[in-house]
């Protein structure tokens, strides 16, 4: 049986993947994203946030449209390809190729056939949300898959696996007059010493709830909560052991590259509240009943 190539599903020649950051450009623009999105990482957002205003440098090279494979996406669950290895990381998607690499800082690299067209914001965007989640493990943080809700000035993090219910609970949050974040991706920081609890920040991508076009100050984290569902809501708490297996759980990307995997943890371990109960089970039904139990 062969060995999967990275970019097999995606590419006409996954061997002609390439080897390290050189191309055709599209055009010689230079593009400050700080200007669009700077709100989501300097101003207002925790210490840890601001501290490093260095930027990640990523080009854009132009592809050929022979390169990709044409794939009928109808019903097609879509996920990235990733092929992870000591200096560099590479991934493979629809109508595009890039890499992560590191020399000795963070730099990234994107090659797709659209320069500007209808398809390049959805290709940019999966190339950030991976440069976003690595970038975010070398600040002490991490990107987690979970409904973020801004409550009483704190933000609760709801997570679980696909299903489990993290947009129902941001329509139940919603139908309450209470704010969603992202019911997709959300940002966790370090609170900037043992006095103060990790900081959650709203990120440019959302699912089904949420508004990127918005930023939120980042919040203190109010809650962490495993989702459950069941036809009786109740509150269990959770071993630290499985907050931390939780939150491994959720951390898209960087969970799968076993190169980093184990910063990865001790950034999850680190960002996970102390005391005797650091995060909760939560077991809700539909009614949205669970909302005074959490408030207690």
């Amino acid at each position: 049986m062969g060995t999967t190539r990275c970019g097999e599903a995606f590419l006409a020649n996954p061997d002609l993947f390439p080897a390290r950051r050189a191309g055709e450009p599209w055009g010689d623009a230079v593009i400050d994203l700080v200007r669009r999105f700077g709100a989501y990482c300097r101003e207002g957002g925790p210490p840890a946030a601001r501290a490093d205003t260095a930027g990640v440098e990523s080009l854009v090279f132009r592809a050929a449209e022979a390169d990709f494979r044409t794939i009928d996406v109808r019903g097609w669950e879509y996920a990235l390809d990733l092929d992870a290895a000591p200096e560099a990381v590479r991934l493979a998607g629809l109508r595009l190729v890039a890499r992560l690499d590191w020399r000795p800082g963070l730099c990234g690299a994107l090659w797709t056939p659209d320069g500007g067209g209808a398809e390049f914001a959805g290709i940019f965007e999966n190339f950030c949300r991976v440069l976003v989640a690595y970038r975010l493990l070398e600040r002490g943080g991490a990107v987690l898959h979970c409904a973020a809700i801004s409550d009483r000035g704190g933000a609760r993090l709801f997570l679980g696996r696909s299903g489990a219910g993290k947009s129902t609970v941001s329509r139940l949050a919603l139908a309450r007059g209470l704010t969603v974040l992202s019911d997709d991706l959300n940002a966790l920081f370090p609170g900037g010493g043992e006095a103060r609890p990790p900081f959650v920040e709203k990120l440019p991508f959302t699912g089904d709830y949420g508004d990127s076009r918005s930023p939120s100050p980042a919040a203190p984290l109010a809650g962490l909560y495993r989702l459950a569902k069941s036809e009786a809501d109740s509150l269990q708490p959770l071993s630290r052991a499985a907050a931390a297996a939780c939150l491994l759980a959720c951390s898209p990307f960087v969970n799968a590259d076993a190169h980093r995997r184990e910063r990865l943890l001790a950034n999850l371990l680190a960002l996970l509240p102390a005391g005797p109960v650091a995060a909760w089970e939560l077991r809700f039904s539909l009614g949205g009943g669970f909302w005074p139990i959490l408030n207690r």
